[in-house]
């Protein structure tokens, strides 16, 4: 699986002027400590993070065993396998898209998850350990999916709202969905969308996408990919349980931490 991480965090500034974006606490640990406890939990052995020469807090974090003793007082009584984490290094920001492609001959041949680390599920089960059952009922690309009302739109962008169709309870057929916009995303009262979020599980074939839509531009964006491939590929959207934040967003990021401390 593999997590970028070499991100500048530019909407989380100025608190991504002092660390790097995923080590912002929630709940006394650093952001990134989320999405590697939910791989954890879901089977996940092998992870790849792309990071930059900035983030030699989230490194240290890492290397140092910080990670591993959080994931410990996390797991209480069980004991929880940190998966194996390879640095990849992205040395400019160009993107995403430039960041995921670097682990192409990593992955190989297999399907592999995505995980963006500025996205954590609050509920009984990982994202990703809800996802992985239908992979391998569909054999189809698979997407993590919100429900969003108009109380909690403001805490998310507008990437991701979907075009879908029901396919049974809580299981959506993914035909497309927006890109990014700097505008907020606002709903009416009694309004919902369905909105995708940060977690993937994919073929190799994403590379191949990523080539097409990569063009003369300076930032190499993953969404335009994941666009095109929702347009000629059957893509299927698994309806998460829990509560689901932008940690990446301020108001979602504010909104995190307040339930963090609710829930504590």
């Amino acid at each position: 699986m593999v997590i970028p991480a070499a991100g500048q965090g530019t909407r989380l500034y100025p608190m991504t002027r002092v660390q790097p974006k995923e080590m912002l606490p929630i709940g006394g640990r650093p952001m990134i400590y989320y999405a590697v406890f939910e791989a954890a939990l879901s089977g996940m052995e092998e992870l790849y993070m792309v990071i930059n020469r900035d983030k030699d807090s989230l490194r240290h974090y890492i290397e140092w065993g910080e990670l591993d003793k959080d994931l410990q007082e996390g797991g209480g009584a069980e004991r929880i396998c940190c998966p194996h984490i390879t640095f990849v290094d992205q040395p400019a920001p160009l993107g995403s898209g430039e960041a995921i492609y670097r682990i192409k001959e990593m992955v190989g041949e297999g399907p592999f998850a995505l995980m963006m680390p500025d996205y954590v599920l609050f509920g009984s089960y990982p994202a990703l350990a809800q996802m992985i059952p239908l992979y391998e009922r569909f054999k189809q690309d698979i997407v993590g999916v919100l429900i969003l009302r108009a109380r909690e739109a403001k805490g998310f962008g507008n990437v991701g709202i979907l075009k879908a169709t029901q396919l049974e309870q809580g299981i959506v057929q993914v035909h497309g969905f927006s890109g990014k916009s700097k505008a907020p995303l606002i709903l009416e009262e009694g309004e919902t969308i369905l909105k995708l979020v940060g977690r993937w599980i994919l073929g190799p074939h994403l590379f191949s996408y990523l080539e097409r839509v990569r063009g003369g531009k300076e930032e190499w964006d993953d969404a335009p990919a994941l666009q095109l491939l929702s347009q000629e590929r059957k893509v299927i959207g698994k309806v998460l349980e829990g509560t689901g934040f932008d940690v990446g967003n301020p108001v979602g990021y504010r909104a995190a931490r307040e339930r963090f401390e609710d829930l504590g």
